[in-house]
C-alpha cells in the first residue's frame, strides 16, 4: 500500500461496518523485544491471513511499512532502523483489512497503538514499570489492580510492564493465557511492552528445556542479546537494557538452579559485564517470603536464596522482586541474608525507607554488597494471604494490588498500589548524595492562595537548596525561594493558577545537578474534588483502657497527652503502621484530625477503611455511623460483625463543614470476641470555582501580594515564612506518585 492508500483505508475502516467475512482479532497487537532499534509487534486473527504494519512518528502519515508475508493466525512483525526514545503509531493490517489503528483512543483518551524505542543505554532518563504477579484469574479484583495503577499514574503511564508470573491460570493453556492476560491488558500491551518470567502454573503446559508451551510460544524474548545484555541463547531466562537500568529475568522453576548450571553460569557473566548504574533482577520464586508460601520450606525458594542471591549481591544488584507468594512485601536493605531458615542477619539499614519517614535507603554507585531491596508481589489478581511477618520484610500486606518503579537519575522509588486505589507502601533507594522530592510529588491537589508545605529529603551534605515551581509541566520554572536551609520542608503560597501540570523541583543551590523534582505532575485549581485528608494521614489517637473525656471529639478538647501516628491504625492483621495497644482488648478507640477549611465547599466524600464499628464526628456532630446501633458507650462493642478491613465510601453533608477550623473525631469499636481492629480514612472536599489563571496568564495580585503569579511571574512571593512557618490550613499529606 501506498501512504495515501493507507490513509484512506484508515478512514474508510473507521467509518464502514466490518464485512461479514472480516478477519477478527483475537489477541490485539502488543509489543515484544524492544529495544533502542527495534521492535516486534505480535498479534493473532481468526484465520491463517498474511500480516503488515504501517508506521510513523505522525499518526496522519504512517510513511513506513513492515510485512510479514507468511500465512498464519499468528503474527509477529519485526520492524528495524528506528530511532533511539521515539514514540511511533502504528496500524496493523492482516489480508489488507485493517485490525487496528492510531485512531483508536482508550478510555483515558491515550492513544491504544503507539510503541516508544529504549533510551540509549546508560542515559539516566526517567521511566517507569509496572510491576505486576500471580495475577491471571480473569476475575474482578484482577482488573481493580489493573484500574487503581492507571486511576494513580494519570497521563504518566508506564513504560514496561514486568510480569512476575502466573499470569494464566489455572494451568497456563492457550485459551488460558487469551482470556485472562492478553484480553484484561491489551490495552496497555498495545503500547507498553512486556517483559516476563515463567510462573509455576505456566510451567503446567510449557517447557522450558525445549522452549515449547503456550508461554513461549506467545512471547518473543531476547536469547542473542538483542536488547542488550549477554546472549543467554534460550526465552527461559534473559536480560535487557532501559536507559540506565539492567534488568535480569531468571526462570526460578524450570530451568537448572544449581551453581555451574547453564542459568547460574551465564547469570554470573552476565551481571560482571554490565556497567549500568542500576541492576534489577526478578524471578517468580522470591528469596523471602511468609505469605502463601514460606521462603524457609519450599525448595524453589530456598535455591534462589541459596545459589542466586550471592551472585545478585556480589554484582550490585539493586532490587530483587518475584510473586508465587500471595502477598506484597518489601525488605528492608539486605546483603548478606542466605541462611535457611531466614534471621533478621543480612539487615544492613533497618530504617523504613521513606522520604517523610526515616529518610531513603543509601549505597555508594557502583558498589556491590552493598545493600538490595527485595519485593514479594504476588498479589496481583488471585486470593491473597500471609501466614507470618518475615523477620527481613518492613512490611507485609496480603491485599491486592501491583508495585510501580521509578527510576530518575540517581533515585529508584518503589510504590505499592492496592486494588482499592490506597498507597500503603513507598520506599526510595538513593546512590550518593541527592535530593528527593516528598510533597507534592505526584498526583496531589492544591488550592490556590492556600498554604502548603513542600517536603524534601537530602542524603549527605547538600548545603542549602532552591525551590522552583513549574505550571507547565517543566518547560518553564518560576523561583519559589531562592535559598534556604536543607531541613526537609518549606511552607509557600500556592500561586493563582489553575494547571494539570505543576511540578515542584529541589536542588542544592551550588550542585543543581543533584536535584530532584516531582515525579509526577500535580494539579492547582480550586474545582475539585482535593483529598484534603490522605489514606495513611497523621491522626492522634487513644487507645488507652479509660475514656478519653466526654468532649473528646469536640474542637477545643485539649488532647495533648493523645499519640500520634499515620494510618492504618489496628491490630490483628499484620499491615498496620500503628499497632493500637490491645492487652486488655478494649471495646472502644478514638482518633481526632483538625484542619482547616479556607473556602466554601460544594460536596464532600469519605471513604473509610474500619473494623468492626465506626462512628465519624465533625465538631462533635454525628456524620457517619455503621454497625453501632448497640451505643456510643466507652465499654459497649460494635452491634454486628464488618468485613476484614473493611471499606465504606459515602458523601457527607458540605454543612457540616464552613470556612474555618474543624475536628474530625472518629469512634472505632471492637466487636466481641473479634481479635482484630483497623482503622484508616480519607476526605475529599471539592470547593467552589475560583478565578485562578490558566498557567501562563498574565500575573495577578494574589495572596501574596502584587507578583503572585500567573506563572509568569511566580516569584518569592510564593514563600511563606520558611521551614518554620506554621500550616494552617488543610493538612495535606505527601502521596508518592503516580
Amino acid at each position: 500500500m501506498t501512504r495515501a492508500s493507507v490513509l484512506v483505508a484508515l478512514v474508510v475502516a473507521l467509518l464502514l461496518p466490518a464485512p461479514s467475512e472480516a478477519v477478527e482479532l483475537i489477541r490485539r497487537p502488543y509489543l515484544q523485544k524492544t529495544s533502542e532499534t527495534t521492535v516486534t509487534l505480535v498479534w493473532r486473527t481468526s484465520e491463517a491471513t498474511t500480516g503488515e504494519v504501517h508506521y510513523g512518528t505522525d499518526p496522519t502519515d504512517l510513511d513506513q511499512t513492515a510485512t510479514s508475508d507468511v500465512e498464519d493466525p499468528n503474527h509477529a512483525v519485526e520492524i528495524t532502523g528506528l530511532t533511539p526514545d521515539t514514540t511511533y503509531y502504528y496500524a496493523v493490517f492482516s489480508a489488507g483489512q485493517l485490525l487496528a489503528s492510531p485512531a483508536e483512543l482508550d478510555a483515558r483518551q491515550h492513544p491504544i497503538h503507539t510503541f516508544t524505542t529504549h533510551p540509549p543505554a546508560g542515559e539516566p532518563t526517567p521511566f517507569r514499570a509496572w510491576v505486576v504477579g500471580d495475577s491471571g484469574t480473569g476475575s474482578l479484583r484482577q482488573l481493580q489492580v489493573k484500574d487503581a495503577m492507571l486511576n494513580r499514574v494519570g497521563p504518566d503511564r508506564p513504560d514496561l510492564f514486568l510480569h512476575l508470573g502466573d499470569m494464566a491460570y489455572g494451568d497456563g493453556t492457550d485459551d488460558q493465557f487469551t482470556e485472562r492476560f492478553y484480553r484484561p491488558y491489551a490495552e496497555i500491551l498495545a503500547n507498553t511492552p512486556v517483559w516476563p518470567t515463567l510462573g509455576n502454573h505456566e510451567g503446567h503446559t510449557s517447557n522450558s528445556a525445549e522452549q515449547t508451551g503456550p508461554y513461549y510460544e506467545g512471547y518473543f524474548l531476547p536469547t542473542a542479546g538483542e536488547s542488550g545484555g549477554l546472549p543467554s541463547g534460550t526465552e527461559a531466562y534473559y536480560s535487557f537494557d532501559y536507559a540506565d537500568v539492567h534488568f535480569i529475568v531468571l526462570d526460578s522453576y524450570e530451568s537448572d538452579r544449581n551453581p555451574g548450571g547453564a542459568m547460574l553460569t551465564w547469570l554470573e557473566e552476565d551481571i560482571a559485564a554490565t556497567d549500568q548504574q542500576w541492576i534489577v533482577a526478578y524471578f517468580h520464586h522470591p528469596p523471602y517470603t511468609k505469605g502463601s508460601h514460606d521462603s524457609d520450606r519450599e525448595r524453589e525458594h530456598i535455591d534462589m536464596r541459596e545459589n542466586v542471591t550471592p551472585i545478585l549481591e556480589a554484582g550490585g544488584v539493586d532490587l530483587v522482586m518475584g510473586g508465587h507468594s500471595h502477598v506484597y512485601e518489601r525488605s528492608y536493605l539486605l546483603d548478606g541474608a542466605y541462611e535457611t531458615p531466614s534471621t533478621s542477619f543480612g539487615i544492613i539499614d533497618g530504617g523504613d525507607g521513606r522520604i517523610l519517614g526515616d529518610g531513603p535507603y543509601q549505597k555508594d554507585p557502583g558498589a556491590t554488597n552493598a545493600g538490595a531491596l527485595y519485593v514479594t508481589a504476588g498479589h496481583g489478581g488471585t486470593g491473597v494471604r500471609a501466614s507470618g511477618e518475615h523477620p527481613l520484610m518492613y512490611i507485609t500486606e496480603p491485599i491486592n494490588g501491583s508495585v510501580l518503579l521509578d527510576f530518575e537519575q540517581g533515585r529508584l522509588t518503589i510504590t505499592n498500589v492496592r486494588f482499592d486505589g490506597v498507597i500503603s507502601d513507598t520506599a526510595v533507594l538513593v546512590k550518593g548524595r541527592s535530593v528527593v522530592v516528598g510533597a507534592p510529588d505526584g498526583g496531589e491537589k492544591r488550592r490556590p492562595g492556600g498554604l502548603d508545605r513542600i517536603r524534601w529529603a537530602s542524603t549527605g551534605d547538600v548545603g542549602d537548596v532552591r525551590i522552583l515551581f513549574s505550571c507547565d509541566e517543566g518547560a518553564t520554572w518560576e523561583t519559589v525561594v531562592e535559598r534556604t536551609a536543607d531541613d526537609g520542608r518549606f511552607d509557600w503560597i500556592v500561586p493563582e493558577v489553575e494547571t494539570r501540570n505543576a511540578l515542584i523541583r529541589v536542588e542544592p543551590v551550588d550542585e543543581p545537578e543533584l536535584g530532584d523534582r516531582s515525579n509526577a505532575r500535580f494539579y492547582v485549581g480550586r474545582v475539585g474534588p482535593y483529598e484534603d485528608l490522605p489514606w495513611q494521614s497523621e491522626w492522634k489517637y487513644w487507645d488507652k483502657a479509660g475514656h478519653p473525656g466526654e468532649r473528646w471529639n469536640q474542637i477545643y478538647y485539649d488532647d495533648s497527652t493523645w499519640q500520634q501516628g499515620r494510618g492504618e491504625f489496628g491490630y490483628g492483621d499484620g499491615d498496620e503502621n500503628v499497632e493500637l495497644a490491645f492487652r486488655p482488648v478494649h471495646p472502644s478507640y478514638y482518633f481526632r484530625k483538625r484542619f482547616t477549611v479556607a473556602d466554601d465547599i460544594t460536596a464532600v466524600w469519605m471513604r473509610a477503611r474500619f473494623d468492626d464499628g465506626l462512628a465519624v464526628f465533625v465538631d462533635g456532630r454525628l456524620a457517619v455511623q455503621v454497625n453501632m446501633s448497640d451505643g456510643f458507650g466507652h465499654d459497649v462493642g460494635a452491634s454486628s460483625p464488618s468485613a476484614d478491613n473493611e471499606l465504606i465510601e459515602l458523601p457527607i453533608s458540605p454543612e457540616f463543614f464552613d470556612v474555618g477550623e474543624h475536628v474530625l473525631g472518629v469512634m472505632v469499636k471492637q466487636r466481641a470476641g473479634s481479635i482484630d481492629l483497623s482503622f484508616d480514612a480519607s476526605v475529599e472536599f471539592t470547593f467552589s470555582r475560583s478565578a485562578a489563571l490558566p498557567c501562563g496568564a498574565e500575573a495577578r495580585p494574589g495572596p501574596g501580594g502584587p507578583g503572585t503569579p500567573g506563572c509568569e511571574d511566580c516569584g518569592s512571593s510564593l514563600a511563606a515564612g520558611g521551614s518554620g512557618g506554621l500550616l494552617l490550613l488543610p493538612l495535606l499529606v505527601a502521596r508518592r506518585r503516580r
